[in-house]
């Protein structure tokens, strides 16, 4: 049996935000970065919001928790290699995030004396901060009456105000970030705990497919639910399908056991610059996989001889399908520089390595130990 609708009631925003925020005392989930050692420091809030673009709570959970245990403070941060900072974020992807942070950190410390910016536009002026991320970071931690708008808020002011058409619009990002302004704005309730309250609305009960709309705190302000359109609102495009790519590794030891790695070069144009990995290419249109390791031992200067494939993964990137398959490989025994290196697996453990990577060297370390051959 359906619930009943409530009465619907234009949005007023002091109403909302109230009634909101006393669904969210009682309600929230118990996440790290909402206890006070972490959402009263802006620095920590900052790193939780980085971790959260493009990722699932259930994913950041892990990681900020190491992150936070192994950089607590800015200064930290700061300080730390650039492949230290790499290699706690590996696993979380999209690696130019964890470089922004790294250098937002530098700027704290080289541009403001090593205290976190209390100006709004300060904040925003940091590596990889953009409107959301200060507004975050200055209502949260600083308990600014900063707006923001991330998908989940996007997602339950456009449901909530009615919007229609595509919210990537300049008219209608103007529209959601006004109601949001009016929202934070409204005296009655905290900032820190608001903007919360509406990321969490839309993480619960808000959802994008199936609404739970008879939980809903304010479902009787919500114009989409008035309308009985709550599913069909916010137009969502439809994605085009991902474009395939056919990738190929060596696998390669030596007498100890040890594993041939290459660091990927420092290139703002290629994924995972920077960071560790089984000498790797894509495969051309045309050639198999071994020639395409033939080739690639050419481009890194020295041999390299593949053989039978030994694991095949699959895996996703922005818009790309990703098979990667990997094969035994004979490489040069005149292999030097700073690029490629003989290492452990224990030792490869501790390297910044892309999350599919990571798994296919656990995979390969459950192998019977066999010396392969050197050319």
């Amino acid at each position: 049996m359906p619930f009943p609708r409530p009465e619907f009631v234009p949005f007023r925003a002091a109403d909302f935000a109230v009634s909101l925020s006393n669904w969210f005392r009682s309600s929230q989930r118990d996440l790290p970065w909402r206890r006070e050692e972490n959402f009263s420091d802006p620095y920590r809030v900052l790193v939780s919001e980085i971790m959260l673009q493009q990722t699932t709570v259930a994913a950041v959970t892990p990681f900020f928790k190491r992150f936070i245990a192994r950089f607590p403070t800015v200064e930290s941060l700061a300080k730390a290699p650039e492949e230290d900072v790499l290699a706690h974020w590996a696993g979380l992807g999209y690696y130019s995030r964890a470089r922004n942070l790294h250098g937002a950190a530098k700027s704290v410390i080289e541009e403001h004396g090593g205290q976190f910016p209390r100006d709004f536009n300060e904040i925003l002026a940091l590596p990889g901060v953009g409107r959301y991320t200060a507004g975050a970071v200055a209502s949260i931690a600083l308990k600014q009456r900063k707006p923001i708008v991330d998908a989940n808020v996007a997602r339950v002011l456009s449901r909530v105000l009615a919007v229609e058409g595509d919210l990537k619009t300049a008219k209608n990002q103007s529209k959601l970030w006004e109601g949001a302004t009016q929202i934070v704005e409204v005296e009655a309730v905290s900032p820190r705990e608001i903007n919360p309250a509406m990321m969490e609305l839309g993480a619960l009960v808000c959802t994008p497919k199936n609404p739970q709309c008879e939980l809903c705190p304010v479902e009787k302000w919500c114009g989409a639910r008035a309308q009985n359109r709550q599913n069909e609102l916010p137009f969502v495009a439809s994605k085009a399908a991902p474009t395939p790519l056919f990738d190929v590794c060596a696998f390669a030891q030596n007498a100890d056991g040890e594993v041939l790695l290459r660091k990927r070069p420092e290139d703002q144009k290629i994924w995972w610059r920077g960071m560790w990995e089984l000498p790797r290419t894509t495969r051309i249109e045309g050639e198999t996989a071994a020639q395409a390791l033939t080739r690639l031992g050419g481009e890194l200067g020295f041999a390299i001889e593949g053989g039978e494939e030994v694991a095949c993964l699959k895996h996703g990137v922005t818009r790309y399908a990703i098979t990667l398959s990997c094969l035994e490989a004979s490489v040069s025994t005149q292999i030097a520089g700073e690029m490629v290196k003989w290492c452990s697996f224990e030792a490869a453990r501790a390297l910044p390595m892309p999350a599919a990577m990571k798994t296919l060297l656990k995979t390969l370390e459950k192998r019977p130990a066999r010396q392969l051959r050197l050319l």
